[in-house]
C-alpha cells in the first residue's frame, strides 16, 4: 500500500491525522491519498489496518479487564472496546497503559453508565494492575517497630507501599472477580454489597496484589497513615469509632495487621 504526500497539497502530518481518523473510522477521507495495488482495492487494504488497529487495542484491553470480560462477554465487550478506542486514540508509548480511563469512559458514557457493577469491576481491576506494575518496596518488619523506645511512638509516622490502592466498592466485585474463570464469558454476576459500600485496600508486597476489605475504622486509619499523621493522630481517627479509652490499643492491633500484611514500607520518628 503506497499513499500520496504535496500531489493532492496536503503535507505529510495531514496524511497522517487523516490516516489516524480513518483508523479511529472518523472519516474516509484518506482512502483518496492510497493507490490500488495488483492485489487488492484500497477500501480492502485500507481495512486491514483499521482492523488490526482495533484488534491489538481490544486484545490490550482483554488482557488487562479479564472480570469485565467474564460480566459482559465477548460481543458487549468488543462494543464498549471499540467505542473505547474511537474516544480515547492511543498516545501512550507502551500499550500497557492504554486503558487506564476506561472505567471513566464508561461511567460517564451511555449506555455503559447504566452498569456501575460494570465500571466498578473496571475500577477494580485497573488498581490491580497499577499495584502490580509499582515500584518493589520491601515492607518493614514487625520486628523493627517492636524495638522502637516508648518515647518514640510519640512522634512516630509511616510510609505506605507504593503500590497501596484504595478503594470504595457498592458492589461484590472482588468477590466476583475471584470466580472470572470459573463461568462462561458473559456470565459473571455481581451482587450489590448487602451492607453498603465497602473500602478495599490493593497492594502488592511480593510479586502478587493482594487485596482486603477494611472495617471503617481501619479505612479511617488508613487515610490518616497515608497523610503522614503520627500515631497518636492515628488513636484519633480510630477513637471516632471506638472511643478513646479503646482506641489505642484497637489502633497498635490494626497497625501490627498492616505491618504483617506488608502494606508498610517504612516509618519515621
Amino acid at each position: 500500500m503506497s499513499a500520496r504526500a504535496g500531489s493532492n497539497g496536503g503535507s505529510l502530518g495531514d496524511l497522517q491525522r487523516a490516516f489516524q481518523d480513518y483508523l479511529l473510522e472518523r472519516s474516509d477521507g484518506f482512502q483518496a491519498a492510497v493507490r490500488d495495488s495488483r492485489k487488492a482495492d484500497r477500501a480492502t487494504l485500507l481495512d486491514v489496518y483499521r482492523d488490526g488497529y482495533a484488534l491489538r487495542l481490544i486484545e490490550a484491553l482483554t488482557t488487562d479487564y479479564p472480570g469485565l470480560m467474564a460480566m459482559t462477554g465477548p460481543a458487549d465487550f468488543d462494543h464498549v472496546a471499540r467505542a473505547y478506542i474511537t474516544r480515547h486514540p492511543s498516545h501512550h508509548r507502551s500499550i500497557r497503559w492504554y486503558g487506564k480511563d476506561l472505567a471513566g469512559f464508561m461511567a460517564n458514557t451511555a449506555p455503559y453508565s447504566g452498569s456501575p457493577a460494570a465500571v466498578e469491576m473496571a475500577r477494580f481491576e485497573w488498581a490491580l494492575g497499577e499495584a502490580f506494575d509499582s515500584p518493589d518496596v520491601t515492607p518493614v518488619k514487625a520486628e523493627a517497630l517492636m524495638a522502637l523506645a516508648p518515647e518514640a511512638w510519640e512522634t512516630l509516622s509511616f510510609t505506605a507501599l507504593p503500590s497501596l490502592r484504595r478503594l470504595q466498592l457498592a458492589f461484590e466485585v472482588p468477590q466476583a472477580w475471584q470466580r472470572r474463570a470459573e463461568v462462561e464469558p458473559g456470565n459473571l454476576e455481581v451482587e450489590r454489597a448487602a451492607a453498603g459500600p465497602v473500602t478495599w485496600a490493593i497492594w502488592r508486597p511480593e510479586l502478587v496484589s493482594n487485596f482486603r476489605s477494611l472495617e471503617l475504622d481501619e479505612a479511617a486509619m488508613l487515610d490518616a497513615l497515608t497523610r503522614g499523621c503520627t500515631f497518636p493522630d492515628l488513636c484519633e481517627a480510630v477513637a471516632a469509632f471506638t472511643g478513646e479509652d479503646e482506641a489505642p490499643a484497637r489502633a497498635a492491633g490494626l497497625l501490627r495487621a498492616m505491618v504483617e500484611g506488608g502494606m508498610i514500607a517504612g516509618f519515621t520518628h
